[in-house]
């Protein structure tokens, strides 16, 4: 079951500008995303600690738009993973409980959209 947007993510050509932009316009802190190099995938916390916004950088010249990817709060993993699979999604399917805390599972909607499912917790 969904439980809320858990964060989206923002492809950029300019990882700087792109992370000032947040911190001095919406007072968030910018911070390497866990286990990964700050200077290709950040991630940007609100004053709550909660990593809203993550950051990827590209080619300048790449075809992708801005908006990554959009994911979920997720709770009932092995549920929510039968129902696609049983559907004929593909899925798939990350463990990052020790690096991000959370279970992953990425999908694709009917227009090609990633969809990220996280499932922290039990």
């Amino acid at each position: 079951m969904l439980k809320g947007l858990d964060h989206f993510n923002i492809s950029t050509s300019n990882m700087t500008a792109t992370l000032t932009f947040f911190e001095d316009m919406f007072g968030m802190t910018a911070k390497p995303a866990p286990g990964q190099d700050g200077a290709r995938n950040s991630w940007i916390y609100d004053g709550e600690g909660r990593a809203l916004v993550h950051v990827n950088l590209r080619e300048a010249s790449g075809d992708d738009g801005p908006i990554h990817h959009v994911a979920f709060a997720c709770e009932g993993y092995d549920a929510v993973r039968e129902r696609l699979v049983t559907a004929g999604h593909a899925i798939t399917e990350y463990d990052n409980r020790k690096t991000n805390g959370a279970r992953q599972i990425f999908v694709s909607s009917p227009e090609g959209a990633l969809i990220e499912l996280n499932f922290r917790g039990g």
